[in-house]
């Protein structure tokens, strides 16, 4: 294990766990394939007591739970994992594809099966070293079985190039994904677009409201002011940052009391809004924040686009455990879409194809407008009875077109 694999599975996991921990009896599985600890594990990653770690090798020693007689049929169960891990293995496998294909078999429907994987580098047989890989194997191993690849990424400035494949175990129905387009994004990570949005456009004064482990804020290096009522940050945030400031209340509180303007010396040249997960929440966060903005702003909305009907429940503990997608919750702000082309048509919307759920994007802000706070309490009134059954997710993802990420990055900064 080298340090750069940390580096990269610790994205992973900042990017596609950690947002969606937080229920109390949270209890993940994650089966570590090839997991013997040489110089380190990614057990140290996934060490919280949400999860149950459990790593499978051929051979006894550290870092191993169960002993693999035949590196092509691990023990342990069908559709048994929340996510499969696996690190520097896949090139000591003679028959790479057949290993993959059995991890697909134990991993969950829904579940993220992450590889990383060797680009280049000396021979290092253990015992054997067959292979170094490049870009398109991640995309031959997803049709080879049968699963989504969700994001890869190249890691050029790592010692052996590492190359990173997430994927998606694509046993769940179409009855349970309401809608292909659900299964379509498979855009930039919406952090890293973020972070590199706000970088192209020369952003100078952001906030930011739903912080909490802190992922989204870390990367960025522009002047930040970050609100959340119980951060639990685990990376560090200051970074190139000229300044941040971070207000631990809840949203409702610190605009009652501050002007962000006072802090970040300047209107907010962007925003990315992720707080309770509740669309009225999400609607005062909306007007309070468009009020200091530049009208040349941007606002980012999370979790619009949802994947199943399961995850847009209002409270996080009715997410159902046995449902495609355990664990994940949008909550209702889906409703944001319909409420803003009623009450403001004037709001340009953009969808982006960032995973996990989507980014919504807002441009031609208007500071001025009223027009959503002064009609709160009709909103909400008229909206808070409003529920999505499969047929109406499906509806609801197909008035959102999605735009490339990608695309969008590299034509309009």
């Amino acid at each position: 294990m080298h340090a750069e694999s940390l580096k990269n599975m610790q994205r992973f996991y900042d990017d596609y766990v950690a947002p969606h921990l937080g229920a109390p009896d949270d209890n993940l599985r994650i089966v570590d394939i090839g997991s013997m600890d040489e110089n380190g594990s990614y057990r140290e990653i996934f060490s919280g007591p949400a999860f149950d770690y459990v790593g499978v090798d051929l051979v006894a020693g550290k870092g191993v739970d169960l002993v693999a007689e035949d590196p092509y049929a691990y023990p342990v169960p069908d559709e048994d994992a929340d996510i499969v891990v696996s690190g520097q293995m896949l090139e000591h496998c003679e028959f790479f594809w057949k290993a993959f294909e059995e991890m697909v078999r134990i991993a969950k429907p829904g579940a993220f099966i992450v590889l990383i994987v060797p680009s280049h580098g000396p021979i290092h047989r253990y015992p054997v070293d067959c292979y170094r890989f490049l870009p398109d194997s991640m995309t031959a191993l997803a049709k080879y079985a049968g699963c989504d690849l969700i994001e890869s990424w190249h890691d050029t400035e790592s010692e052996w190039g590492d190359l990173v494949g997430v994927f998606r175990a694509t046993a769940p129905t179409k009855d349970q994904l309401a809608s292909e387009q659900a299964v379509q994004l498979g855009g930039r990570n919406y952090v890293s677009y973020i972070t590199d949005f706000l970088e192209a456009r020369g952003s100078n004064a952001h906030l930011e409201i739903g912080t909490f482990h802190g992922q989204s804020l870390a990367p960025l290096t522009c002047t930040t002011l970050a609100i959340d009522p119980e951060f639990q940050l685990r990376k560090p945030v200051m970074g190139k940052k000229q300044a941040a400031f971070l207000f631990q209340t809840t949203s409702d509180a610190f605009f009652e009391a501050h002007d962000p303007c006072h802090f970040l010396q300047s209107p907010i040249t962007s925003a990315f809004l992720d707080g309770m997960h509740l669309f009225e929440a999400l609607l005062r966060d909306l007007f309070h924040t468009e009020r200091y903005c530049t009208p040349g702003g941007v606002i980012f909305l999370h979790d619009c686009l949802p994947l199943s009907v399961e995850m847009t429940v209002r409270e996080h503990a009715d997410v159902p455990r046995d449902g495609p997608y355990p664990e994940w919750w949008t909550g209702d702000v889906w409703k944001l879409v319909p409420i803003l082309r009623k009450y403001r048509p004037d709001l340009e919307m953009t969808f982006l194809d960032c995973p996990p759920t989507g980014l919504l994007m807002l441009t031609r802000l208007n500071p001025q407008d009223r027009t959503l706070e002064d009609n709160y309490d009709k909103i909400v009134e008229e909206f808070m009875d409003l529920e999505l059954d499969e047929d109406g997710l499906a509806a609801h993802l197909a008035s959102c077109p999605l735009r490339s990420s990608e695309e969008l990055l590299e034509d309009n900064p």
